[in-house]
Order: structure tokens, then C-alpha cells, then sequence
């Protein structure tokens, strides 16, 4: 099998995970957890138990130039990127956040082409882009006003989104040379260390008055829907090119949604139908 057809495996795999995480993370935030703690936890918890895995399977090797870089890499995806996910999603919902977070693959298409000669702008990507944008607010758009900490909690998710593409450009350098497991491991720890520190100092006593669901939202986020599909997805990042693989990131909505309503009992309406076929089809264009 080629390496694009695998790329195209694991960033489904690493897409049909992570569309379960909004309902996770606003679950864990409504039964008790903080943003920043709960952030931390989730990916140190994950990251520690790849670590294991790569030292008991040998692979557990770096340089200290791999460890800065890593390091640099871990503070900007793991820890702003996500504190201003959960801090968004705190100030929203899981379906807003499904939608801004997953604006990320526009960003991703449109400024890969400055730092990989394989990425280009052309228009069949352009409108591939368009369709899955269209998409995505087809099938999650509900609220037109913005203000106070709604429109700040927008603000943050757009920030988020923003933050990722970043993240997913520099990956497919970082990864080049460098084992997976090692990297995703590493990144997960060394990013968020610091949000926890940040928990302690802005958030209060450490997971204070935390419900049950709460900590089994938090538990599911780390045994299943961090370490799965972050390796998944740096996996297809590593095999394929950045713009194609990225624009996967436009059925994370529609998964949110339709996970919202099997666990939720949120209704799905044509409207959402249309906006699954729309990101289908603009997936298609940008792969052909």
C-alpha cells in the first residue's frame, strides 16, 4: 500500500476518534473540572503512558536537540492550543467548538505551500476547501449572536484553530527523521506540564469537587481519544502531504454532531445531512 492511501487510514482513524471529544471535554468541564487542569491532566496522563510504551518497545531515543525542539513544539500544540480549546469550549458549547476548532484545515491549505514544495494552491483544492467549509457550517451552525463570553469563547476557538494548523505544519517537519511514538509522547508531557502548573495558580485547589462523569470523561479522553488518535494522526502527517491530510479535519464537526446526538439525544436534521455530503465531496476534491 502507498503511503498517501496510508495517510488517508490513519487520518480517518485518528478524525472517527477525535469526534467524540467535544462531547467528552464539555461533560468533564459540566461535572466539575477546570479548563487548564483538565487540559494538563489529559495529555500528561496520555504522553506518560506512550513514553512507557516507546522505552519498553525500545524506541525511546532522542537527541538534546530533539529534546528542545520537542519541547517548543509540546508548549505550542498541546499547551496554548489547548488552553484555548477548553477555555473556548468553557465559554460555548461542544457543537461552536466542533465548528471553530475545525477551521483549521482552511489555514493549513492556505499556508502550506510557503513551507513544502509539495503543497500548492490550486483551484480544485481552493474549491475543495469552499465545499468543506460550506460543510461544516452547514451541519453545525445554530447561533448567530456573539457577546460577552460567548463571542470571547468564539474568539479562543478561532485562536485554537489557528494554533493547530500551525501545529500540523510544523509536525510534518518534526516528525521527518524522528519516531512517532517518541515525539507524540514527549510533546503531550512537555505541553501540559505547564497548564497544569497554570491550574494550580489560577484554578484553585487540584481537581477540587470533580463529579463522577467528570472523571470518566477525563479517564475515556485519555486511555481512548489522546493517545489513539494523536499517534494516528502524526502518522498520516509523517506519511502524506500536509494540505490533504489536513482537510480530514473538516469531518470533526459532523462526527461531533452526530455524537451529540447518539449520546445526547441532539436531533439531526436534513441540514446536517447536506453538511456531511458537502464535506465529503470537498474531501474528494482536495485528494483528487
Amino acid at each position: 500500500m502507498k503511503d498517501s492511501s496510508k495517510s488517508i487510514i490513519y487520518a480517518l482513524l485518528a478524525c472517527a476518534v477525535w469526534g467524540t471529544v467535544y462531547v467528552a471535554v464539555k461533560i468533564g468541564l459540566n461535572a466539575g473540572l477546570k479548563p487548564l487542569t483538565f487540559a494538563g491532566v489529559r495529555f500528561c496522563a496520555g504522553g506518560a503512558v506512550l513514553l512507557v510504551i516507546a522505552a519498553f518497545m525500545g524506541r525511546l531515543k532522542f537527541t538534546f536537540r530533539d529534546l528542545w525542539v520537542i519541547a517548543l513544539f509540546g508548549i505550542f500544540q498541546t499547551g496554548v492550543q489547548n488552553a484555548l480549546f477548553f477555555t473556548g469550549e468553557e465559554y460555548t458549547n461542544a457543537s461552536v467548538s466542533a465548528i471553530f476548532i475545525n477551521t483549521a484545515p482552511f489555514f493549513v491549505i492556505l499556508a502550506a505551500p510557503l513551507f513544502f514544495n509539495a503543497s500548492r494552491i490550486t483551484i480544485p483544492r481552493i474549491a475543495g476547501v469552499i465545499i468543506g467549509f460550506g460543510g461544516v457550517l452547514a451541519a453545525s451552525w445554530k447561533y448567530e449572536t456573539l457577546h460577552g463570553r460567548y463571542g470571547l469563547g468564539v474568539l479562543l476557538l478561532i485562536l485554537s484553530a489557528v494554533t493547530w494548523a500551525g501545529a500540523n505544519i510544523a509536525a510534518k517537519k518534526i516528525m521527518a527523521g524522528r519516531d512517532t511514538l517518541t515525539v507524540t509522547g514527549m510533546q503531550m508531557v512537555m505541553g501540559g506540564a505547564p497548564l497544569i502548573a497554570l491550574g494550580f495558580r489560577f484554578e484553585g485547589k487540584f481537581m477540587a469537587g470533580v463529579q463522577p462523569f467528570g472523571w470518566a470523561a477525563l479517564g475515556y479522553l485519555v486511555v481512548f481519544a489522546t493517545m489513539i488518535p494523536f499517534l494516528a494522526w502524526y502518522k498520516a502527517l509523517k506519511l502524506g502531504e500536509v494540505g490533504r491530510v489536513s482537510v480530514f479535519g473538516f469531518t470533526l464537526p459532523v462526527l461531533g454532531v452526530l455524537t451529540g446526538w447518539l449520546v445526547l439525544g441532539e436531533p439531526v436534521s436534513a441540514r446536517i445531512i447536506v453538511g456531511m455530503a458537502m464535506v465529503a465531496f470537498g474531501i474528494i476534491t482536495v485528494n483528487i
